[in-house]
């Protein structure tokens, strides 16, 4: 149901029917998210936009969702968008909502719109029964909507590809060939593969992983391109995702680079960087001078990189924002890990309390019995707490990019006792994630 907002403005979703929303979106968006951009950029991403209106697997018209004013003619003056996805923690399914393309026309800026439709996108988040909202983007910002940095995104290593000897003459130990949705078997197997040594992942549909290998437009920005990685045979063993882009050729984009049980990356590594150089050559017409490599590398790979010509590992700066809207409903919800981690360890048959204070005269009470994880209660006191976190800095801990004695370190406010440190470090150990999203 629309929603009238301060000056007349109406905030309404794609859903509401309206023909001048769904035609007029796409240009709205190229004017405020491709500000200052080339012709062929904006292009991009009114190509994208028409992805989710026409085609995308999981976005309606009901997770499209704008600010009109209807004293100019319904003009669009501020929008985004929510693309529901499936993620994983260690191995328990999370549905996920993904806020995306925020954007404001510049004469309606400061005027708590996006706000408003944050409020709008979280409550069809929590409709569709999503246990977190994960966002990329601008840094900080998306901390006044309850969102707080957790694990890396971006680009975690870069690649000399010019820096590569030429190919041998014998026939290559390994090459590379488009992925057809014949392969989507064997992707989601190498997938679930890899995720056993990361915390978070991506789990794709096989209608998601369709509109990934096949579906999108090719002018759309970014536009992924899989690739299978085969053996002499034509057998496939992995396989690798570039983002590929006609009008930034001189940086090639790794998002993926998986290799199955029918490899392994030390042998695989050096044919496939020489096939990705063929490949860019035959695609732009020259040699890209770096692949950047996104987070979640698998750890053989790293050495192979850092040890080569030009290979190198700038800090990454960014990472997901995400946010969970009910923390002791998530946080039974993975209780199948937590109880898994606690086996074995030094709190193995574990029996009491654990008391996570807020700072806000808000935490939870996790009461383990043999093991077990029984409760977790939501507690309005402030004190008697084992620990306490300002901020949404306990979501830093939840999703491994930090401990708490890391956090602790900066931040002398995160106190803990040394139960909450033993106690914590057992069920949310430090381990790297590998998620890229669905876009």
């Amino acid at each position: 149901m629309p929603i009238t907002l301060a000056d007349g403005l109406v905030l309404r979703s794609l859903g509401e029917g309206y023909a001048s929303d769904r035609d007029r979106l796409p240009d709205f968006y190229a004017m405020t998210n491709a500000e200052g951009e080339d012709e062929h950029v904006k292009e991009g991403v009114r190509l994208w936009i028409r992805e989710f209106i026409y085609r995308h697997p999981t976005v309606t018209p009901d997770d499209l969702f704008v600010v009109v004013d209807p004293a100019q003619d319904e003009m669009i003056v501020s929008a985004t968008l929510l693309i529901p996805q499936r993620w994983r923690y260690e191995d328990v399914l999370l549905k996920a909502g993904r806020p995306e393309m925020c954007g404001t026309h510049p004469d309606y800026r400061r005027r708590g719109l996006q706000r408003a439709l944050f409020n709008a996108v979280h409550a069809r988040s929590a409709a569709l029964g999503h246990h977190l909202q994960g966002i990329t983007g601008i840094p900080y910002f998306y901390r006044q909507f309850g969102y707080s940095m957790t694990f890396q995104l971006g680009y975690r290593a870069f690649f000399q590809l010019s820096a590569l000897p030429e190919p041998s003459p014998e026939p290559p130990v390994y090459s590379l060939r488009h992925a057809t949705s014949d392969d989507i078997a064997d992707i989601t197997r190498w997938n679930e593969n890899f995720a056993v040594q990361r915390l978070v992942t991506d789990a794709y549909t096989p209608a998601e992983l369709l509109y990934e290998i096949t579906g999108r437009h090719p002018g759309y920005y970014p536009h992924t391109d899989y690739h299978i990685i085969v053996d002499a045979a034509g057998q496939g063993v992995g396989y690798i995702v570039l983002l590929d882009a006609l009008y930034t050729p001189y940086r090639l984009r790794c998002e993926a680079f998986v290799v199955g049980t029918e490899s392994n990356y030390l042998a695989a590594f050096e044919p496939v960087m020489q096939a990705v150089k063929q490949w860019a050559v035959a695609r732009y017409g020259h040699c890209p001078a770096m692949l950047a490599l996104g987070c979640g590398l698998h750890d053989t790979l790293e050495p192979l990189i850092a040890y080569s010509p030009g290979g190198s590992f700038p800090p990454v700066e960014d990472a997901w924002y995400l946010r969970v809207p009910d923390a002791a409903a998530f946080l039974l919800h993975i209780r199948p890990v937590l109880e898994r981690r606690l086996r074995g360890s030094g709190a193995h048959g574990y029996s009491g309390d654990l008391r996570i204070g807020f700072y806000d005269h808000s935490g939870l009470e996790l009461r383990f019995q043999r093991g077990q994880l029984i409760s977790v209660d939501s507690l309005n006191y402030t004190d008697g707490y084992d620990v306490q976190f300002p901020w949404h800095s306990f979501l830093n801990v939840v999703f491994g990019s930090h401990s708490v004695e890391d956090l602790h370190a900066v931040l002398p406010d995160v106190w803990p006792n040394g139960k909450a440190v033993a106690l914590l470090n057992i069920l949310f150990p430090k381990r790297k994630s590998w998620l890229n999203g669905l876009a």
